[in-house]
């Protein structure tokens, strides 16, 4: 390939196509599987499972395997999911996200609103699609451990926990509190990376445990109404993204603080006009809509702002239907160049200088490449 002789919009253009071919492969890869799986092929090679076989047999890591396996058996009772797929205008990761809470009926409205959304965004609906119950709960609080291994010399060691997702929540909320007043290194004069910050705050943390003045751990747990009062209805989740069960739920309101939100027809308002700083009860609303920075590709969850679609100068209200989270580097970015966002009923997308949809659709397979798949 002469590299110099192809223009941005071919490199684009050939990326997508053999991106493309990849999902369409996969999807092949997936149909395979099912009839390998059908026929117990496996057992002849002393593997008691297709997952162990194909990792095995392919050189593929436990949990790429694991992945494909779970996903085709999935994809038998999805149609419309399993075309989109083989014809190359999904991703593997789309795909996989999509099939955990697609049913026959739902799966052709899913799939027409998988561009519309992040693979972060998909996983997270897959995941308060099926929320943890209270066995769940009680499997995750039989199941903690916390394991501190020092080296031989005892110069550093080595720290492995499991917690459940609430207790999990308050430990790293209290964690990056501390982390985030570690002060600039004076010997670079720049900020240690996070994870370094992050092992100073635990620290932190364990030093200061029992003093008065220190402000006690605070998460914020976001629950439907019908999940406080209803063993099974309604889903709950942390502003860390953790879901815990209906029980824990109710557990953990008995002493907190609730806070409500204004509602018109079942939509949060938030405060309009009367003012452009965010308060902090639709900012953690926002934080649980959005999880993360909304831009196509990013979803850091850490360091975001509360982005104005139509800014508050132009009339733009500080309502939820009208913010967004973007991180600092996206905000920056879509301010200095320009770039727009649109919201179609809960439906983002990001558009360039010129209009255009930012991820432009998944090109058509060319004819040759669908050649390919056909023989």
């Amino acid at each position: 390939m002469e590299w110099e002789k192809v223009s941005n919009d071919q490199l684009e253009e050939g990326l997508g196509q053999f991106l493309g071919l990849v999902s369409a492969g996969l999807a092949r890869v997936c149909q395979w599987l099912l009839e390998v799986d059908r026929r117990q092929q496996f057992l002849a090679d002393g593997s008691p499972d297709l997952v162990q076989w194909l990792s095995a047999r392919y050189g593929l890591a436990h949990g790429t395997a694991r992945r494909l396996v779970d996903t085709a058996r999935r994809l038998q009772d999805l149609p419309v999911l399993s075309a989109a797929f083989a014809e190359g205008d999904l991703s593997f990761d789309q795909v996989e996200a999509v099939s955990k809470v697609a049913t026959p009926e739902t799966e052709l409205g899913l799939v027409e609103v998988v561009p519309g959304l992040t693979v972060a965004g998909l996983e997270r609906a897959a995941r308060r699609a099926d929320p943890p119950h209270r066995s769940d709960e009680m499997t995750a609080h039989e199941e903690r451990y916390l394991h501190i291994q020092r080296t031989l010399d005892g110069v550093s060691g080595r720290m492995n926990a499991k917690l459940p997702g609430a207790e999990l929540d308050v430990v790293e909320s209290a964690i990056k509190v501390r982390a985030d007043r570690v002060p600039v290194n004076p010997e670079t004069g720049r900020f240690d990376p996070y994870p370094q910050r992050m092992a100073d705050g635990l620290v932190e943390l364990a030093s200061t445990t029992g003093n008065d003045n220190e402000t006690p751990p605070q998460i914020t747990v976001n629950a439907d109404l019908a999940a406080l009062v209803t063993e099974t209805s309604g889903v709950t989740e942390t502003g860390l993204g953790s879901l815990i069960p209906n029980d824990t739920a109710r557990r953990l309101s008995c002493d907190s603080i609730v806070e409500c939100a204004v509602y018109r027809n079942n939509r949060v308002v938030g405060v309009g006009r009367r003012t452009r700083t965010v308060p902090g009860w639709l900012r953690r609303l926002l934080q649980a809509r959005d999880g993360g920075c909304r831009f196509p590709g990013c979803g850091r969850t850490t360091w975001v702002h509360a982005h104005h679609i139509l800014h508050w100068s132009q009339g733009g209200p500080t309502d939820l239907d009208n913010l967004i989270l973007l991180c600092g580097w996206h905000h920056r970015f879509l301010h200095e160049h320009i770039w727009k966002i649109t919201n179609d009923q809960g439906r983002f997308t990001f558009h360039r200088p010129d209009g255009s949809a930012y991820p432009p659709a998944r090109p058509e397979l060319h004819p040759r490449l669908k050649a390919l798949l056909s023989t």
